[in-house]
């Protein structure tokens, strides 16, 4: 079963609550007899700008090259159906730099892949019975790290690295269903802390995450399965934010109920700040095995195979 994460609500935070359609706000003192109750509606409008500065200033920044140390992870769980990924990323530079490393597989079957800045190429990094798939220790294929920042609605080109893109592919479903008719603008929580740094609850629809296309790789005849009720589950989404607005950890957790329930869980956590040195040495050519274009489909196909 996937593992759901809690976080302790620690002292000192305000928790501004913006609710649905409702005069009911959680205000951080008691009233008193005599006092005057505030204007729900300002104040309910006042909590909403608060929600959409947070949000502006977090795309402002979530695709912008960062250095950061995270872990990333994506966990789906349907009835005899698993997929799990847990990945520690390091990010480093602009343009960026980039090492993934395996952290999900229990066999030892992992692939590590480092990505110099500026390269069209990955390196990877094989484990276990992977090993066997190639003469030297590291195998460079054709990148998979190409932004296009010309894109309609990219939020940066830091977006198609490790990690990040989790987070910006959990962002754009909110920003999707946020749109939608499904959205509920004024259904988000923001927790306003003394030190500037912030928590939002918001969530997604699943028509959201399935529309990112990038998020879950579920199977074609799941997917199709999907009622329209089902595709229309609100999946919860929290995002940490520091003072300056930038990412701290963004999570999307929850489950599609149905005959067999679907469990979802992605995210991504920065636990620190990158330095050149947290990125591998680069491998020399004599170390290095170069996997021809007309092969890597079969050499994916094939590491796909030894990992099952």
């Amino acid at each position: 079963m996937t593992a759901h994460l809690q976080t302790t609500r620690r002292p000192g935070v305000i928790r501004l609550l913006v609710i649905a359609g409702g005069a009911a706000l959680a205000l951080t003192a008691c009233t008193t007899p005599g006092s005057a109750f505030p204007d729900a509606a300002a104040q309910q409008s006042y909590m909403q700008d608060l929600a959409e500065a947070r949000f502006e200033l977090l795309a402002a920044q979530i695709g912008q090259a960062p250095d950061v140390i995270g872990s990333a992870y994506v966990h789906a769980v349907s009835g005899d159906l698993e997929s799990h990924e847990n990945d520690s990323v390091v990010l480093f530079g602009d343009p960026t730099a980039s090492f993934s490393q395996d952290k999900g597989s229990a066999d030892g079957n992992t692939v590590d892949i480092y990505h110099e800045a500026g390269r069209n190429y990955d390196l990877l990094l094989l484990g276990g019975e992977l090993k066997e798939l190639a003469p030297t220790e590291w195998v460079a294929v054709d990148t998979q790290y190409t932004a296009d920042e010309d894109t309609e609605g990219s939020l940066g080109p830091a977006c198609v690295f490790p990690g990040i893109s989790i987070a910006c592919d959990i962002y754009t479903a909110v920003e999707a269903t946020r749109s939608s008719e499904q959205g509920v603008p004024s259904s988000v929580v923001v927790s306003m802390r003394n030190d500037g740094s912030s928590q939002i609850s918001t969530s997604a629809t699943l028509e959201s995450v399935l529309a990112v296309g990038t998020l879950f790789d579920l199977p074609d005849d799941v997917v199709s399965s999907f009622s329209e009720d089902e595709l229309a589950t609100q999946l919860p989404v929290t995002i940490f934010q520091n003072a300056e607005g930038g990412l701290v950890k963004m999570e999307l957790s929850g489950t599609v109920d149905g005959d067999t329930p679907l469990q979802l869980q992605a995210g991504f956590e920065v636990s620190g700040t990158s330095t050149l040195e947290d990125l591998p040495t680069s491998p020399s050519g004599f170390d290095t095995t170069v996997i021809p274009a007309a092969d890597q489909a079969a050499f994916w196909d094939r590491i796909e195979e030894l990992r099952k």
